[in-house]
């Protein structure tokens, strides 16, 4: 299981009769505290990137890379979460608003099972605050039909970012990367990060004429350039992570 995926303690299938009188209320986004990427969607790099570095991972077992945002320089921290809980940007990723809500099941959305994180704090057990998932007859709410809703569109632009990535891979315009960082007055502290890649402008500026066009048309030129002026939202975390050395 991966680190994103362990923000989930005990996923379950989500029935009215099980979890009739249950109701969410996200208070707190500390089960993010070690993660120190979030995946995004490819609709979402040009509003991340204001305020994340977006970066790509290695590939995986298919040979498939996913958009990172970078909310931290080493594993196990997250430089963007607050004292208090909450998340130090103005945009949140769908990966961390959805929960604790997922979609459990195969690759075909068909067979998909909402499921829910029994483990969550944000879980009221006897409804008395934040919103019902079922209403006293059992009939889902309109809260529960809206996470339906966001939950079914996510897996609908999860498949939209697969193509994108794939045509980044297929141009072959991903390269691995490594950031080295230093720290002032810290220099024990210093690290590099490894393990990601970025799109290598040489590589794109020696596209030709119709794969440029077709980038263009498809909108992925946007996302390029958005993941690209993105990077140099490193430099926050590194103060970030200097403040906290500090103190």
């Amino acid at each position: 299981m991966t680190k994103q995926l362990m923000i989930y303690n005990d996923i379950q299938p989500l029935t009215s009769d099980k979890h009739r009188k249950l109701s969410v209320s996200v208070n707190s986004y500390d089960f993010i505290s070690e993660m120190a990427t979030s995946p995004l969607l490819a609709t979402e790099i040009p509003f991340a990137s204001a305020e994340y570095a977006v970066i790509f991972s290695a590939p995986n077992a298919e040979g498939d890379h996913t958009p990172l945002a970078v909310m931290g320089v080493k594993q196990g921290e997250n430089l963007m979460l607050t004292d208090d809980g909450r998340i130090n940007a103005r945009y949140i990723p769908a990966f961390i608003r959805r929960y604790p809500f997922v979609f459990a099941g195969g690759k075909d959305s068909e067979n998909l099972t909402l499921c829910i994180d029994e483990g969550s704090k944000a879980l009221i057990a006897d409804g008395s605050k934040g919103q019902r998932l079922f209403d006293d007859n059992g009939e889902q709410t309109d809260h529960l039909k809206e996470v339906l809703n966001f939950l079914q569109d996510y897996q609908y632009r999860a498949e939209m970012t697969k193509t994108f990535c794939k045509m980044l891979k297929d141009l072959d315009l991903l390269e691995p990367m490594q950031a080295n960082i230093e720290f002032n007055g810290n220099a024990d502290n210093n690290m590099s990060i490894k393990g990601f890649y970025t799109v290598k402008r040489e590589k794109l500026k020696a596209l030709g004429d119709d794969k440029i066009l077709e980038l263009f048309k498809k909108d992925g030129l946007e996302l390029i350039y958005a993941h690209l002026q993105s990077l140099s939202n490193l430099n926050r975390l590194v103060e970030f992570k200097s403040a906290k050395l500090a103190s």
